[in-house]
């Protein structure tokens, strides 16, 4: 199994990558679960960060489709590695609900990040505000 962190930014006009978040969410879960593909997309501000797991040929697939994304631009791979077992067994989104205090939304991003490997979870902890 392959797995890929990658780093990105927004091309949304206003700015913000959650505003995208939705439709994307949206594509992969119909796209990723057909194609056995897991992971985490999180937004901050205009950032993207997500990680892909699943089977060597879906990754090179997503990966080559999200290179062409127009939503979205510098996208940089941080980590490419095969790997046994997946640290994301289902498909999800994290940003930030409206009415989401930023205490709140910090406890679920570290209740989720608490059985991923601390290469994986240091990338998400990078983002975050201090």
């Amino acid at each position: 199994m392959r797995q890929i962190i990658y780093k990105s930014v927004t091309t949304n006009p206003r700015g913000h990558a959650e505003d995208d978040a939705v439709a994307i969410t949206r594509q992969a879960l119909l796209r990723n679960g057909l194609d056995g593909i897991t992971g985490l997309l999180y937004t901050q501000g205009t950032d993207f960060l997500q990680v892909i797991e699943g089977p060597d040929d879906s990754i090179a697939d997503l990966l080559a489709s999200l290179l062409r994304d127009p939503r979205h631009r510098d996208l940089r791979v941080l980590v490419d590695r095969e790997t046994e077992d997946r640290e994301f067994g289902d498909w999800m989104m994290l940003h930030r609900e409206r009415r989401e205090t930023v205490d709140a939304f910090d406890r679920r991003l570290h209740a989720l990040l608490l059985d991923v490997s601390h290469e994986t979870a240091s990338y998400f902890r990078a983002l975050m505000p201090a």
